[in-house]
């Protein structure tokens, strides 16, 4: 991955990579501009997110640059999976069910992925 110098180029790369894209934490920070994930940091960086349009899994960022999030484009089809898988719900159990029908090993793979991270 590359050295995004903004938010706005992480977006962009969220947008080219299928709307969904894991990064480290020390690489949403850089982009952000701060120098260190406490905890003000973490929440504007979330805002400033949302301001783009991207929403994150864990909701609550992590504090370790280490640690990885998982940044997406609200309102895409990949947000709809991940609100799937993370609220319980019959209306759910339809949408991921249609969302693996034909047996589609890659979605149960990405449906995998989000619920053992």
């Amino acid at each position: 991955m590359p050295d995004f110098e903004s938010l706005e180029q992480i977006r962009d790369a969220v947008e080219q990579n299928g709307d969904i894209l894991t990064l480290k934490m020390q690489e949403v920070r850089d982009a952000y501009g701060a120098g260190r994930l406490g905890v003000h940091v973490r929440d504007n960086i979330k805002k400033a997110l949302a301001g783009l349009g991207m929403a994150t899994y864990p909701e609550e960022l992590p504090d370790w640059q280490e640690h990885e999030v998982r940044i997406y484009k609200q309102g895409s089809a990949a947000a709809d999976l991940i609100d799937a898988v993370l609220h319980p719900s019959e209306s759910h159990d339809h949408e991921i069910r249609e969302a693996v029908s034909g047996d589609t090993q890659d979605v149960l793979d990405q449906i995998r992925e989000l619920v053992c991270d």
